[in-house]
């Protein structure tokens, strides 16, 4: 089972149990903040949609995380929680969670002095950034389209912002969006040359009308538009792309044709008029050029994905199970006479159901160039991610890695590959990458146990003979790790750690990543869900660690279970309008 599969699963049996894993909040759904009082702090959560319960996340100086319900104050009209035993000077982490209906979101961290003013989350990209200096430079906050943030939660000097193209900002001086405002549009001049304002900004909001982006639109549910932004490398006509999954309603693996319809795949597509062939076999072709179809309008689809190649179509065989299903043979970096070999490609993996979009790109197998995704929806939702600079300088940056281990990953002039695609098979030369590492877990939680929370719940572990065994909850041991991992068993998240029960998967992909990120015995587990605590020590996953350093937000998928703790490049939307696909070079 591929990783989007594995991640596919998860999101259907969280829907299934309740359990859910929470979305990404939309800030124009609510308000928030901190007030202190003495020795008590009172996190607030006021909400503006369908909202009936809302949890509070928060440590104190970083301490252990506390998870509570908060409780509704009709006085104030909004959900409190009072954390008590503060003191002036202390810091307050906080995050929500909270449902829209049905659905479950989380909101960004945030932070708060007691007796002081909270702080932005850190500034990456967005529809808005501000700047403390007049050259961009300087602290600054940045923040999506339809988002607002009020002014006991930012209240500072700005001196420069831009704006992204078909955005308006809107500046007040008044919490309550009062006071005096100004209006700015993209490429707005530097506040700190603007006279009609000089004010503390104390709040904001923006908003970004559909009218304002070029997408076009047709009869499917969305429309995926691709944007060549290799600077000239590759012409429209060299840039290809295709889009293969299952039809929802009849469960038969099926491409996209340039009407927007699912059409089913067929064993004689590999011989078929238009089919493609390369060292004497036969491959189906479902594939069109840039300059023929820049853009489609997609129907809901089951675990879909859009293949981009640059300079030649990719080489797909389709064939057929046991059972008599069909199936696609995809691009296969450990086999040394996989026809792709010598072909520069990449793909995004996505399904769109009646929950929406959901959706990432991925370096769980390999790099070719730079993929950026921005997601759009109908209500103003607009999102970029991906990388964020050009292939030159990743290349060249991964060759200086400070692990020489990871070096010899970069396959010019084609790609970069995982670990687990490489040397660090077993019985390759970086093998036994993680073996000491797993005997000192095992060592260690022999005598000790292991206790973290994650969305299905608390669990604890011991290892127990050569298992280790974890409860839920407070219920029996039952859940297992039937021995120790290889290290390619903990790069790819299979074997031992993608084995056996719901639960035991869950807490199997939480070990995964705790292995990867180095968190086992140096990181506190109420610490895990903290970006900052990872790769601090090695071994660990440095290939990952290299997509996110170099990445919008921070965000990457580089192993199979990059998206425990929110981690990844997933973009999910209830009514998505459509998203760009922007190859760079």
């Amino acid at each position: 089972m591929s990783r989007f599969s594995r991640t596919l699963l998860r999101w259907l049996m969280a829907i299934v149990t309740l359990v859910g894993l929470a979305s990404a909040a939309l800030a124009a759904d609510y308000t928030q903040g901190v007030t202190s009082s003495g020795s008590t702090a009172v996190i607030w959560f006021k909400s503006t949609v369908a909202t009936t319960w809302v949890d509070a996340h928060y440590q104190v100086n970083s301490g252990p995380q506390q998870n509570l319900r908060m409780g509704y104050n009709a006085a104030n009209a909004r959900y409190e929680t009072p954390v008590t035993g503060v003191a002036s000077g202390n810091t307050l982490s906080y995050f929500f969670t909270y449902n829209n209906g049905n659905p479950a979101y989380d909101t960004p961290r945030f932070s708060a002095t007691i007796g002081g003013t909270a702080t932005p989350p850190p500034a990456t990209s967005g529809a808005v950034c501000f700047y403390e200096n007049a050259n961009y430079l300087g602290a600054s906050f940045c923040a999506d389209a339809d988002s607002s943030w009020v002014g006991s939660a930012w209240n500072d000097r700005i001196s420069s912002v831009k704006i992204r193209s078909g955005t308006s900002l809107q500046l007040f001086d008044d919490i309550n969006y009062g006071g005096r405002t100004i209006t700015l549009t993209a490429d707005a001049p530097n506040l700190g040359n603007n006279s009609s304002f000089n004010d503390l900004v104390s709040s904001f909001r923006i908003r970004q009308t559909g009218s304002a982006v070029d997408l076009p639109e047709g009869s499917g549910v969305m429309t995926l538009k691709l944007v060549n932004g290799t600077n000239g490398a590759w012409q429209d006509q060299q840039v290809y792309w295709s889009i293969i999954g299952y039809d929802p309603v009849t469960k038969v693996l099926s491409y996209v044709d340039n009407t927007g319809r699912l059409v089913p795949a067929s064993l004689a597509h590999n011989d078929g008029a238009n089919h493609l062939t390369k060292n004497g076999q036969n491959y189906s072709n479902y594939f069109y050029k840039l300059n023929e179809m820049p853009w489609v309008s997609i129907p809901r689809i089951d675990s879909g994905r859009m293949f981009i190649s640059l300079g030649s179509p990719m080489f797909i065989k389709i064939n057929q199970a046991g059972d008599g299903r069909l199936g696609f043979a995809g691009p296969d970096m450990n086999n040394t006479s996989d026809p792709n070999q010598d072909v520069n490609f990449e793909w995004i993996e996505f399904t769109v159901d009646q929950w929406g979009y959901h959706g990432n790109t991925t370096r769980v197998d390999q790099f070719g160039f730079p993929l950026q995704t921005r997601l759009l929806g109908r209500d103003g939702y607009d999102r970029t991610l991906g990388e964020n600079t050009s292939r030159a300088k990743i290349f060249a940056d991964f060759e200086a890695m400070a692990q020489p281990e990871f070096r010899s990953l970069v396959q010019r002039p084609y790609r970069i590959v995982a670990p687990a695609k490489s040397v660090f098979n077993q019985g390759q030369a970086y093998g036994n990458y993680f073996a000491a590492y797993v005997d000192q877990v095992w060592a260690n939680y022999a005598t000790t146990d292991l206790v973290f929370t994650a969305e299905a719940g608390t669990f604890r572990g011991r290892v127990i003979g050569n298992d280790f065994v974890f409860s839920k909850n407070g219920g029996p041991q039952n859940l297992y790790i039937r021995g120790k991992p290889t290290t390619q068993e903990i790069l790819e998240g299979s074997g031992r750690l993608a084995s056996g029960s719901a639960d035991e998967k869950v807490v199997q992909a939480q070990i995964t990543a705790a292995f990867n990120r180095h968190l086992l015995m140096r990181v506190d587990p109420s610490q895990w869900s903290t970006a900052s605590t990872y790769y601090g020590a090695g071994p660990a996953n440095y290939y990952s660690k290299f997509w996110h350093d170099h990445s919008i937000d921070g965000l990457a998928y580089g192993f199979c279970y990059d998206d425990v703790r929110s981690q990844s490049t997933l973009l999910e939307h209830p009514t998505p309008r459509g998203m760009f696909i922007t190859v760079g070079w």
